[in-house]
């Protein structure tokens, strides 16, 4: 066993005394798609004809502070996303020594097999249509698993996908993929490092030694896009699987209010805040991002990586109306972006990846 599964008592001794994520399952289709859609900033995404397949305790809404980088949204499991401390199962709210797996008994999913040509089995599937009044739609995402860090490298290879299929698309296409690549996020495109024989992508991953979620390790948030026509109609297809056996638990987590469309090219412009008057575009960037200073505002601007470890530091004048910073000795990985405004020493927050 990767893990010692303490008594029943002493489990729930220890989660009430440090979960802090609410997890509360079997969700409508409708309820989980709609939750997905951005009530504030920039709009235009519209969704209808939800579908679930997925066992009732595979899926639900979660709240609270966890280390996953995101604390209100969705969860898609290949098991129990909540505990259940009546019959000593695991879900994605317990701690990192305790052990999410359960076997389903559900079926597997084809365009999860084709990825990669191993059996799948217990998936949940969200799918919807949709219909975007911009250019591009986008959405926030972690991916986590069981599996690591144990099998990374393996044949139990636990996928997930994003597959979008309409205008623009001859075939359902999956956009869960690593920033500027058509390589799918999985456990043998994104871990540690500690297997040689397949790519890690150390930067996107982190290993779970918090206080609160079950799963060994997991992914840094990250942003799913595509391109799309303005008032076309798509349908989305959200799937996770277990690959190789039904054992050891994988989750997607997907932030709410983060489905989203606009009309920038070629990159995802995101406003820090509506209210803040500061914009940064684009959001995956290679040397340089930009920050348009839309009120005049004087603003400190630091960034950080995903250790906290700060690397950036600059103030924008309050008539500088566009900024470039370049970014051309940052590692890649996943950056945070802190803009304090000086008239009321407000802080606004954005997430970078650097390519």
């Amino acid at each position: 066993m990767k893990k010692i599964i303490l008594s029943l008592f002493t489990c729930l001794a220890i989660q009430q005394a440090n979960a802090q994520l609410v997890i509360t399952p079997n969700q409508t289709a409708s309820y989980l798609a709609n939750k997905l859609v951005a009530t504030s900033g920039t709009l235009g995404v519209t969704v209808s004809n939800a579908t679930l397949t997925c066992h009732g305790n595979a899926n639900g809404e979660f709240t609270g502070t966890s280390n996953l980088g995101i604390t209100d949204g969705i969860a898609l499991g290949t098991g129990d996303v909540a505990s259940d401390t009546v019959n000593n199962l695991f879900g994605l709210d317990g701690l990192p020594l305790e052990m999410a797996s359960n076997v389903m008994s559900t079926l597997g999913d084809a365009d999860l097999t084709a990825i990669i040509t191993i059996p799948t089995y217990d998936a949940c599937v969200l799918e919807f249509d949709l219909q975007p009044s911009g250019s591009f739609i986008e959405f926030e995402y972690v991916f986590g698993s069981e599996e690591y860090p144990e099998f990374n490298c393996s044949q139990f290879n636990d996928i997930f996908g994003f597959f979008i299929s309409g205008p623009g698309f001859t075939a359902p296409t999956n956009i869960a993929l690593i920033p500027s690549t058509t390589t799918e996020v999985s456990i043998n495109s994104i871990n540690d490092g500690s297997v040689s024989s397949c790519t890690a992508n150390t930067a996107l991953y982190v290993n779970n030694i918090g206080t609160t979620c079950t799963i060994d390790g997991f992914t840094v948030p990250m942003i799913a896009t595509a391109t799309v026509t303005s008032g076309a109609t798509y349908h989305l297809k959200m799937a996770i699987a277990d690959a190789g056996d039904g054992i050891l638990n994988s989750y997607v987590v997907l932030k709410a209010n983060s489905l989203k469309s606009g009309s920038t090219t070629p990159n995802h412009l995101n406003q820090l805040s509506k209210e803040s008057g500061l914009e940064v575009y684009p959001t995956v960037m290679n040397n340089a991002f930009y920050l348009n200073n839309l009120n005049g505002d004087q603003w400190t601007i630091e960034i950080s990586d995903i250790n906290g470890r700060m690397v950036y530091r600059s103030t924008i004048a309050a008539n500088q109306s566009t900024s470039s910073i370049q970014t051309e000795g940052l590692s890649k990985g996943m950056y945070v972006l802190k803009a304090s405004r000086n008239s009321d020493h407000r802080s606004f927050i954005q997430k970078l990846i650097k390519e």
